[in-house]
């Protein structure tokens, strides 16, 4: 990672570790409502991936009744290229974890899954806060986090995606 001062302006604010903890954390709340446990780790790596890239975000169904291997039959486009994002955003995914760890924000139970300190209502209150395409960005990872959960384990959502743990 380059350090922050050597960062382009874009890149510092698009990509800074607090708000991509913030998208991490409102997927892993929302994973952790529907399936009663926290997320698997690998899954962390596919979020920003998918709320970042504006065509996949617009792309991603309204509900979660839209199964996932369907849905990604008809838009295939989602796929293109998804793998080569996933491994560009890695290092801000960790970065983003690490920030989420030491603040706190994301804690390690004993099960191994990532679970968060934080409540839905403090995720509401940052959608508030931000503008335009933040917020939806994160509205669209808790989108995410519920689909995830609906949608088989982490190695198949996985594998639908063109992913290997």
């Amino acid at each position: 990672m380059k350090a922050w001062t050597s960062r382009a302006n874009d890149e510092a604010y698009l990509l800074n570790p607090a708000f991509c903890c913030l998208a991490l954390v409102a997927s892993i709340l929302e994973y952790r409502e529907s399936k009663k446990e926290g997320m698997p780790f690998p899954l962390l790596f596919m979020v920003l991936p998918m709320v970042l890239h504006q065509p996949t975000r617009r792309l991603l169904p309204q509900n979660i009744r839209t199964s996932m291997p369907a849905w990604l039959q008809s838009n295939a486009s989602a796929q293109v290229l998804f793998h080569s994002r996933v491994v560009s955003l890695r290092p801000h995914t960790r970065e983003a974890l690490q920030f989420g760890l030491l603040h706190q924000w994301i804690v390690k139970p004993a099960n191994g899954l990532l679970d968060s300190t934080r409540r839905a209502d403090d995720i509401e209150r940052a959608i508030r806060a931000l503008k335009d395409e933040a917020s939806e960005c994160v509205t669209r990872a808790r989108f995410v986090g519920r689909w995830f959960a609906s949608s088989g384990e982490s190695s198949t959502v996985m594998a639908l995606w063109g992913i290997k743990p």
